[in-house]
């Protein structure tokens, strides 16, 4: 019963978005934000809890959520658009010559494959359908979705596709990524998730120890794709910065245990996620159990 209501309430917003003003789509946006991560909530608490992992200062904590629900109800707002078809791809964009171009190099400089080393940073729903739009439409790979099935199999999965784009379960993907590779395609893989052993290894993430998943070394070693990190980077309400970043060549050729080698080569790509969320933390999903052991 809940999943079914849940549903047609993600159907009933998309109806809305389709026919209110986008200032009133945003406005009811930050009702549900504010209604759900309100002062004493669970998620304030958890969130404020993993903002300490990276910040000290109280002060400094307390502006990046505030900062973060912005960020948040803008989220919910533009995905809700972008549902409702009324998401202009390209208007949207700051910097969208210097992004085509970039596009448009990877097809041509791509020889065996591209993974683009993605995460819940941004609006990443976007970037990914920018990227289909602009003629590089890949394949994602997708953690199931099982408190909603509804909402992942009738919404979600249906809209990633709309574009172009295929779309893998994460267990078991990757038969279907050497597949891709080896066409020399495309596909997004997320680094900012848990993942248990076997499949995941231990790394640092803002001086914690957490796992990610090791899929993403294991093909660069095998396969030699160009890892390239990309970022839709908020400047405001419907305004991005599309980070194009450049390959990471890294492969820890210092290293010949093959473990050791994999483990330092997944930390590097955690690194380049830290980095980029140091420079703007109110973008990243810190709500997520990233630190959660398995």
């Amino acid at each position: 019963m809940k999943e079914t209501l849940e549903y047609f309430g993600v159907k009933s917003l998309i109806g809305l978005a389709k026919i209110l003003p986008k200032s009133l789509i945003y406005k009811i946006a930050e009702i549900v934000v504010q209604k759900s991560y309100g002062k004493g909530s669970k998620r304030e608490n958890r969130i404020k809890k993993h903002l300490s992992y990276a910040f000290e200062k109280e002060e400094k904590i307390e502006k990046i959520y505030q900062d973060y629900l912005w960020h948040k109800a803008s989220l919910f707002g533009e995905i809700a658009l972008m549902l409702a078809g009324r998401f202009e791809y390209e208007k949207v964009v700051v910097n969208l010559q210097e992004a085509k171009t970039k596009i448009n190099d990877l097809k041509t400089t791509n020889q065996n494959g591209v993974i683009f080393l993605v995460s819940h940073y941004g609006n990443w729903e976007f970037l990914a359908q920018f990227f289909a739009i602009n003629g590089f439409a890949g394949t994602l790979v997708a953690k199931e979705q099982k408190k909603n099935r509804l909402i992942d199999e009738k919404i979600l999965q249906p809209y990633r596709r709309a574009f172009g784009h295929k779309v893998v379960k994460r267990e078991g993907a990757l038969r279907a990524i050497t597949k891709i590779l080896k066409n020399k395609e495309g596909v997004g893989m997320h680094i900012d998730q848990m993942i248990p052993p076997p499949n995941g290894v231990e790394i640092e993430f803002f001086k914690k120890r957490v796992y990610a998943s090791k899929s993403m070394a294991q093909l660069k070693l095998k396969f030699n794709p160009l890892i390239i990190p990309i970022f839709a980077k908020r400047v405001g309400r419907e305004k991005f910065e599309v980070m194009i970043l450049d390959p990471v060549g890294y492969t820890a050729s210092n290293i010949q245990n093959k473990d050791e080698k994999i483990q330092k080569m997944t930390q590097k790509y955690s690194k380049i996620l830290e980095e980029q969320i140091l420079k703007d933390p109110a973008q990243w999903a810190w709500e997520y159990k990233r630190w959660r052991k398995p």
